[in-house]
């Protein structure tokens, strides 16, 4: 007899708890005189706390344990600016400041943290903690921080105003390497090494003026209006609105509705391109297309406003075994773009064709929002089959189902999210 879903979804909480227990790092930060507890993405390769990666982690934690989640996201929350700016990276519990030269060390003017941001994807997380916790009384303790992130965004990051926030270094997109932009950085070849070499620039340029964004927009080395960050940034901000509702803040909860419209207006009308019905990002002060064929270009799927014609674009992109549909979903990097690989070149080099179970994440959930639940079943029974095949890894070839990458990556058990989701709300069961 074969074991029940309820017995399948238990055996997956107790590894993603193992997991976390493993990951998890505890202690004190003689640099800022502070207590710190997170999960890192990974105990082999990545140590520090990333901000996407730990929002993810605390809405798997909420699952778990909501007294830990709270402490993951206190800890991301612990070394925020007093301008609201939190960083993408922030080197916990390094000795002594790391080789901020190397790969993946993005200096800023702190060595302990990046001058970075990564996708704002902190209310979603902050509302999980809330409904499986203590509600409105947390919501309370914590949402003055997270509106003044966003406050952030919105003052610093969209300085045309134009409803989209811009990132100034291919990391802060969470997609680093993306070919998206290679032609605008300049990638000279397929190497690790071509990839570094590009950013290098960007990253001295972004040195070069303080790290400070005006100065950064201004040299207009790098600045990209990217889909996959804005996307995240107008469904974040309908969520901080919800949020806002909770705790009686209806004024200033109709303010951030608005900013969310003219988000998504401004995707539809800026990004949207009827030619080859695909989503574009927008690069330096001209805001000249970016090439499509990405997944973040299927990302605006969350929204829950999105054009009927444009959900059903993109349920067939995703339906197709030549675009977006092929055994593994859903690829980084469309079959049918010529800059496609099966599996990472080597190195760092990531978000060039492999599936990521973060994304599929929210292509799932936004596909059910759209009544899509056929399809959305599909990519949830295949990130479960991805983990349960080749375990919790940072990525995954999208014709093999073989694991690449980080080996106990934290961030891929977003799958118990969505098997909980499927087994208590909505009484289906993962395949």
């Amino acid at each position: 007899m074969s074991r029940t879903e309820r017995e399948r979804l238990a055996d997956l909480r107790a590894r993603v708890a193992a997991l976390y227990r493993a990951n998890r790092r505890q202690g004190h930060a003689a640099w800022c005189d502070a207590d710190y507890d997170y999960v890192c993405p990974s105990a082999e390769t990545y140590p520090f706390q990333w901000f996407w990666d730990s929002c993810f982690h605390a809405i798997v934690l909420s699952h778990l344990d909501v007294g830990w989640a709270e402490a993951e996201l206190r800890t991301l929350l612990r070394n925020q600016q007093p301008d609201g700016f939190v960083p993408h990276m922030t080197l916990w519990p390094a000795e002594r400041p790391p080789d901020v030269t190397g790969p993946y060390r993005v200096a800023g003017r702190s060595p302990w943290l990046s001058a970075s941001m990564q996708p704002p994807v902190l209310a979603e997380a902050v509302a999980a903690v809330a409904a499986r916790g203590r509600g409105a009384t947390y919501l309370r303790e914590v949402l003055p921080a997270v509106r003044r992130f966003y406050e952030w965004c919105d003052r610093v990051r969209d300085p045309d105003r134009d409803g989209l926030i811009a990132i100034v270094e291919p990391h802060e997109s969470g997609m680093d390497q993306t070919p998206a932009y290679d032609a605008y950085l300049g990638v000279a070849g397929g190497e690790p090494e071509d990839f570094e070499a590009a950013w290098r620039v960007v990253a001295e340029s972004n040195a070069a003026a303080g790290h400070d964004t005006g100065a950064i927009i201004e040299r207009d080395r790098f600045v990209v209006e990217d889909l996959a960050v804005n996307a995240l940034y107008a469904a974040n901000l309908r969520v901080l609105s919800g949020l806002l509702r909770q705790v009686g803040e209806i004024d200033a909860a109709a303010r951030i509705d608005e900013r969310a419209d003219r988000t998504a207006a401004a995707l539809l009308e800026h990004c949207w391109s009827s030619d080859d019905e695909d989503f574009h990002g927008l690069a330096g002060r001209d805001e000249r297309r970016l090439p499509g064929g990405t997944v973040a270009g299927l990302l605006p799927i969350i929204l829950g406003d999105l054009p009927a014609p444009i959900v059903d674009r993109i349920a067939r992109r995703l339906e197709d075994p030549a675009d977006f549909g092929p055994s593994h979903p859903v690829p980084s990097v469309s079959l049918s773009n010529p800059a496609y690989r099966r599996a990472p070149a080597g190195g760092t080099v990531l978000w060039r064709g492999p599936s990521w179970i973060g994304t599929n994440w929210y292509i799932a959930r936004g596909l059910r929002r759209h009544g899509r639940a056929e399809l959305a079943t599909r990519i949830e029974d295949a990130s479960l089959r991805l983990v349960e095949r080749s375990g919790f890894r940072e990525h995954y070839d999208a014709e093999t189902g073989e694991g690449y990458g980080a080996k106990g990556f934290a961030w891929s058990a977003l799958v118990l999210d969505l098997a909980e989701a499927r087994v208590n709300e909505r009484g289906a069961a993962p395949s």
